[in-house]
């Protein structure tokens, strides 16, 4: 971690009011610690994200902590690693995590595609799971009131970025996804759903079936037959990679995408590159996100740039809350009455939005216009207008 000059730090702890995790917590009882989980990619595919989303529900401990636990009890979190290449360790995770950890909840996993693994999981082991990076598709087929979600609506997301595509003129979107399943899959259906609503026509629709394959030449040159304006695709850290491949064969065209552009390591590895090519939907910041931002370059040595970091953030809070709320109505803490307590929470000191509510499918509720559209413009990422 970077040095911190501890004149900032002093002056930053003024600023910060309730993000004091410098301070003393010495007064916790030590007997009694609330074990809770957390699942993110902390190596592999998706790394960059899960270790912003391990960060995130970090900071918020520490923050309980430093301001007197839940019920003047610590709060210890155990992290797990799971990442979209190590899919088949889920299942493994969670259950280390209830049956050996004994924890009463769990911050994550990351994405859809473990999520949807984790969904039955928290059914049958009565278990409060909330992820901080996952979308309703992943109750599809199994649908559980012991799981839920902090992270913004896709829809909305979606109908931002096509949005955006109407007031510049990209009429003819080509979608070009590297897998035909989970978030690529429930993403590009929300895009073909809502696109005639702006006037855009989907003119092609290719898709991957492996992910360990990046090598989407014979994708872009079946889309660029249909002379689409802009291609519409999730491509995580990848994006330097496709919209390099896709220049090489003359498909000079906007790339669109979700949250999930936009990381670290694309920014890094390829500014150039992606200036005037990537625009993407991301939720908007606001001024508690600025102080959460704060907090976490003082902790962490950089900003976040992953909107899932403080949607993690809000997960872990939100679930000490519900916990605080059980205790305060059982005189005891218990997983069931942890998720009873999460169904009507309406939270509002989190830094991801507002309030946070959630649906009746355990999702929070996303106003419209909490998303806006960002871009590369001199290697940083700033707002797009629309």
């Amino acid at each position: 971690m970077k040095k911190i000059n501890i004149t900032a730090v002093i002056v930053l702890i003024g600023v910060l009011g309730g993000y004091l995790y410098l301070s003393d917590d010495k007064g916790l009882k030590e007997s009694g610690v609330i074990k809770v989980g957390q699942i993110s990619a902390l190596s592999g595919f998706g790394s960059d994200v899960g270790q912003e989303e391990r960060n995130g529900a970090l900071l918020a401990v520490e923050y309980v902590n430093k301001n007197g636990g839940v019920g003047g009890r610590r709060l210890e979190m155990i992290s797990e690693d799971v990442s979209i290449d190590k899919l088949k360790v889920t299942s493994s995770a969670v259950q280390k995590l209830v049956t050996v950890d004994k924890v009463l909840a769990i911050v994550g996993p990351q994405w859809d595609d473990s999520a949807s693994i984790a969904v039955p999981l928290s059914l049958d082991l009565k278990i409060p799971i909330i992820s901080p990076n996952s979308s309703p598709q992943v109750e599809e087929k199994v649908s559980s009131p012991y799981f839920f979600g902090t992270f913004y609506s896709d829809e909305v997301g979606i109908k931002t970025i096509l949005k955006f595509a109407k007031e510049n003129g990209y009429k003819r979107i080509a979608i070009v996804e590297p897998a035909n399943f989970g978030f690529w899959k429930y993403t590009s259906d929300l895009m073909k759903k809502y696109a005639g609503d702006y006037g855009v026509e989907i003119v092609s629709e290719e898709y991957g079936n492996d992910l360990a394959n990046t090598d989407y030449k014979t994708l872009i040159a079946k889309a660029k037959q249909s002379n689409p304006d802009a291609v519409f695709g999730s491509y995580a850290d990848l994006e330097c990679l496709f919209i390099q491949q896709a220049k090489n064969q003359g498909l000079n065209v906007p790339l669109l995408s979700t949250g999930s552009a936009g990381t670290p390591k694309a920014l890094a590895n390829c500014a150039p590159t992606l200036e005037g090519s990537l625009y993407y939907s991301t939720p908007g910041q606001d001024s508690k996100y600025a102080e959460f931002e704060r907090a976490y370059a003082v902790r962490f040595g950089s900003k976040p740039l992953s909107p899932s970091a403080v949607t993690s953030y809000d997960a872990m809070l939100v679930a000490t809350e519900a916990m605080r709320k059980a205790m305060a109505s059982d005189g005891e803490l218990s997983r069931e009455g942890i998720m009873n307590e999460l169904t009507k929470i309406k939270f509002t000191k989190g830094s991801s939005m507002p309030e946070i509510v959630f649906d009746e499918k355990g999702f929070v509720i996303t106003e419209d216009g909490a998303f806006v559209v960002k871009g590369v413009v001199g290697g940083e990422m700033v707002d797009a207008k629309i």
